[in-house]
């Protein structure tokens, strides 16, 4: 949705972009509640390991992220198009890698 409308031109309503994003972090509300159960599908006993080991690399990407958002928006006189394209991008990508990867049989004991 956010790259139709940056791509196309869409100027969106503020009704319409408040309800985008109210979707958006309920998605990730689902999603975030989803990856917690995962690391204790894998292992019960080492599932705090898994999910703070997995962690780093997250906050990682977060911190570095919004320094590459800056660095990005100041490249193109601060168009938005492109940082949104490369937000499909990416979580194209990790759909793609969950669905292909992901096995919640147990590994460890």
């Amino acid at each position: 949705c956010l790259l139709s409308a940056g791509a196309g031109g869409l100027q969106l309503e503020r009704d319409e972009a408040e309800a985008l994003f109210v979707v958006a972090v309920g998605c990730q509300a689902g999603s975030a509640a989803g990856y917690g159960c995962g690391a204790q599908d894998i292992s019960t006993r080492l599932s705090s390991l898994i999910y703070g080991g997995t962690s780093v690399f997250a906050v990682i990407a977060g911190a570095s992220g919004q320094y590459f958002t800056g660095w990005l928006l100041e490249q193109n006189g601060r168009d938005f198009t492109p940082m949104f394209a490369l937000v499909v991008a990416v979580e194209l990508a990790g759909l793609v890698a969950w669905n292909r990867w992901w096995d919640s049989e147990r590994v460890f004991e």
